[in-house]
């Protein structure tokens, strides 16, 4: 897994008995991820309904693979996964994209003014 890769995850329900297969970008970078047995990733949905901390993306928004719809990047949704729950990678955002889903990151976990 690389950073900026799309990808499909298995994630588990509640009852850990059940799961569905979720899109994600991986956002830790390269070293992270060939170190540990867990990615950061970020949540990605097709409801395009403008959300504080989302970036908008489309086919436009990839460098490589297909994204049949357009969808946004929840960046208040940063989950740590094992690897083992990666389905496989569908495709890879460009760096513009990527660019403006850390910027989000950072606006969300900067520090406040008193």
């Amino acid at each position: 897994m690389k950073q900026q890769d799309l990808v499909w995850v298995r994630l588990p329900f509640s009852n850990l008995q059940e799961s569905k297969v979720r899109p994600a970008v991986v956002v830790s970078n390269n070293d992270y991820n060939k170190n540990s047995p867990d990615i950061l990733v970020c949540a990605i949905t097709s409801n395009l309904e403008p959300r504080r901390h989302s970036v908008l993306i489309g086919q436009e928004s990839l460098l490589s693979g297909n994204l049949p719809v357009k969808s946004r990047i929840r960046a208040d949704k940063i989950m740590q996964i094992e690897k083992s729950l990666i389905v496989k990678p569908f495709a890879s955002l460009n760096s513009t994209a990527f660019d403006s889903l850390v910027a989000e990151i950072i606006s969300l976990v900067k520090r406040s003014k008193a």
